[in-house]
């Protein structure tokens, strides 16, 4: 639990105070000889024992969560929620084609995909982004589950890989207007604000291997998913010994490349999810999905903490009511 005014618990040294208080009081309220004032009711309120601070005790209950409640409590909870848009990046670059999770990387993630789009609701749009050197949307959101998989059935590998135009084209094709670089006085990308409409809640899959051939920087993009609330999933496809990768009679070695998937998640508040078997793919869809259902929101407590010294007054009434009437 945190507090929006934290400062606002000094008050709580009021408590500790008015124990004192009243343990002086009721040392005050004892006469010196009890047997004395017996008629007056004294001896009754004493017969009655530690009931007798039952009342005080709901009052200071009362003021120690009227205190908490002044500080404005809050907590995270799990929301369960659907969220509208998944866009499926992925990975097309020659290096997809690699064995070392059968029967290859591109294949295994395809049919992983396919999986995934099948348990959706209907209520959860998919968007298809395919990527090598330059990235492209091949269907945008769509609830038509036979246009999202026979858009993935089309994907083939071809080209190097560049994560920011995957990336790229995966923002693009949610975002309302046009996504502009604009250098910066260092020269470096600058992206002004974009307007996603309704997709500020979209979360992008991204299926690859990490392994990026240009010098372009998806940082700026994924951060500017995430300060539009758009999450980034990578999933590493891949096994970090590699393979090797025949092209056109040349020999290529490749493997994964966690780094810079990584970086992704980290600044985009996702999460990076390695998959070095079928097994480990299916195990990935299925922990995204558990994502899709459920938020972590910040819930303020105020109004609780206020209703139960609201209660405990009422309760401190009652037994102040039914020590006096026993006193009568």
């Amino acid at each position: 639990m945190s507090f929006l005014w934290p400062v606002a618990l000094i008050a709580l040294v009021l408590v500790p105070i008015a124990v004192v208080v009243y343990g002086w009081l009721g040392r005050r309220a004892r006469p010196v000889n009890p047997e004395a004032t017996l008629g007056a009711g004294y001896g009754d309120v004493v017969s009655l024992g530690w009931k007798r601070h039952i009342a005080p005790l709901f009052l200071l209950l009362a003021l120690t969560s009227m205190l908490v409640g002044f500080s404005r409590p809050q907590a995270t909870i799990d929301v369960p929620e659907f969220r509208s848009t998944v866009i499926l990046v992925f990975d097309t670059s020659q290096s997809m084609v690699a064995d070392d999770i059968e029967p290859t990387r591109l294949d295994a993630a395809k049919e992983a995909a396919k999986a995934f789009v099948e348990e959706q609701p209907d209520s959860v749009e998919v968007g298809i982004v395919s990527f090598g050197s330059t990235g492209a949307a091949t269907l945008r959101p769509s609830d038509d589950r036979a246009a999202v998989l026979t858009s993935i059935d089309r994907l083939a590998p071809a080209g190097g890989t560049s994560l920011s135009e995957g990336l790229f084209a995966g923002l693009s094709s949610i975002a309302k207007e046009p996504i502009i670089f604009l250098p910066d006085e260092n020269g470096e990308a600058n992206i002004p604000p974009v307007d996603f409409g309704g997709f500020g809640s979209a979360v992008i899959v991204i299926f690859s291997d990490g392994e990026d051939t240009t010098e372009q920087d998806p940082a700026p993009l994924a951060e500017l998913a995430a300060t539009n609330g758009i999450r980034i999933y990578p999933v590493g496809i891949g096994t970090t010994e590699g393979a090797v990768v025949e092209l056109e009679g040349f020999s290529m070695s490749s493997a994964l490349n966690e780094e810079s998937l990584q970086d992704l998640a980290d600044r985009s508040n996702g999460t990076y999810f390695r998959a070095e078997t079928v097994d480990d793919l299916a195990a990935v869809t299925d922990n995204i999905e558990r994502d899709l259902e459920v938020n972590e929101e910040l819930f303020e407590l105020t109004s609780f903490f206020g209703i139960g010294a609201l209660v405990l007054l009422a309760l401190a009434a009652l037994a102040a009511m039914r020590l006096k009437g026993r006193t009568l």
